[in-house]
């Protein structure tokens, strides 16, 4: 056999030999990720609840040991659903808004927040015209998904702000992704809307309009968090899947805020929605600092919101939970170490 022969044989060889040992690496790593499931709150997602899809296509949870597929984004028609699966042992965590969180811990739920995806609301009431003002609801059709939910939750505290009460208007069961096309097609007349869903719907029907920003009714309502089982933070094993799970969220969320291309690339393949939707959204909630960047769970607010939950007639005054039986900071405070301490020096950053 001529030399060159015998050197091209050996180099494929070699090759082959590389490829093998790579292959053998990977499924070595692959085989020591942690499998994790993870419920969103809303399907399809809104921007707000957009990291985990970033951690997922930037490889951030594969990076803090977990084993996350699309098929592993869990996703659910509000958050009190997402809470219900997770508090049945479905899923390792789940995002929910903070009012069914708050009213399953006044109820001694046995679940707990460890972190969030948005402390603030950035989420509007949107009406047909010829709704002018809060009065003008009386009778009216109101989409939400359930009592006690988001939404439904949202629109009292806007009845509430004109002495109005749940009777005074029509409650109209629609899904999260029916609400758009609800008002659109005029089978309801108000709705609570996150900002790409408001964005989307006066893109069809310009003459809807906001009636009232939430921001300004609840201004310093905590909006959002990750929850699970009590019982998962004194499991060693399940607790270190939390930190990652943590450490790769927050990651997401500071990402969000330095690359908006991207963000809005991927914003675009998860959402469902366009791109000129979705970059007004994304400049929208960069620029109130809607996403967590530390542990999003300032005492303030929390308590601001509890109280708020007592005032329009969600929970019992005497069943309050305290601060530390909603929420367990240690995860995020864990996270945060990893991560080489909290981002400062901006108002938005929480």
């Amino acid at each position: 056999m001529k030399m060159k022969a015998r050197r091209t044989i050996f180099l494929v060889a070699i090759l082959a030999l590389l490829a093998a040992l790579a292959m053998a690496g990977a499924a070595g790593q692959s085989a020591t990720l942690h499998p994790f499931k993870i419920g969103v709150p809303v399907s399809p997602p809104s921007m707000v609840h957009l990291a985990p899809y970033i951690a997922l296509e930037k490889g951030f949870f594969a990076e803090e040991g977990l084993k996350v597929t699309p098929d592993d984004l869990i996703e659910f028609e509000g958050g009190l659903q997402a809470l219900r699966g997770s508090a049945a042992g479905g899923l390792d965590v789940a995002g929910t808004s903070a009012d069914p969180l708050i009213i399953a811990a006044s109820q001694g739920g046995g679940i707990v927040g460890i972190g969030t995806y948005a402390p603030k609301l950035s989420v509007v009431m949107v009406v047909q015209p010829g709704i002018n003002k809060v009065e003008d609801l009386r009778g009216k059709r109101i989409g939400i998904q359930e009592v006690g939910g988001f939404n439904e939750v949202m629109a009292r505290a806007v009845l509430a702000t004109a002495g109005m009460k749940p009777e005074d208007v029509q409650y109209v069961t629609v899904a999260t992704s029916g609400r758009v096309p609800g008002l659109v097609t005029n089978k309801i007349d108000a709705a609570i809307l996150h900002i790409d869903q408001y964005y989307k719907a006066i893109k069809q029907k310009p003459e809807l309009k906001v009636l009232v920003n939430l921001w300004d009714v609840l201004p310093k309502w905590w909006y959002s968090a990750y929850m699970v089982r009590k019982e998962q933070l004194k499991d060693p094993a399940e607790r270190k899947a939390l930190v990652g799970f943590e450490t790769a969220i927050i990651k997401a969320q500071r990402f969000m805020y330095k690359n908006r291309e991207e963000t809005i690339a991927i914003a675009v393949k998860y959402t469902g929605n366009d791109q000129e939707t979705v970059a007004k959204a994304y400049d929208n909630l960069v620029k109130g600092g809607i996403w967590a960047v530390n542990d999003g769970m300032p005492s303030d607010m929390v308590e601001y919101t509890i109280n708020k939950q007592v005032e329009i007639g969600s929970i019992e005054a005497g069943k309050k939970p305290a601060y530390n039986q909603l929420l367990d900071t240690s995860v995020a405070e864990e996270a945060l170490k990893k991560l080489g301490g909290r981002w400062t020096g901006d108002p938005r950053w929480y």
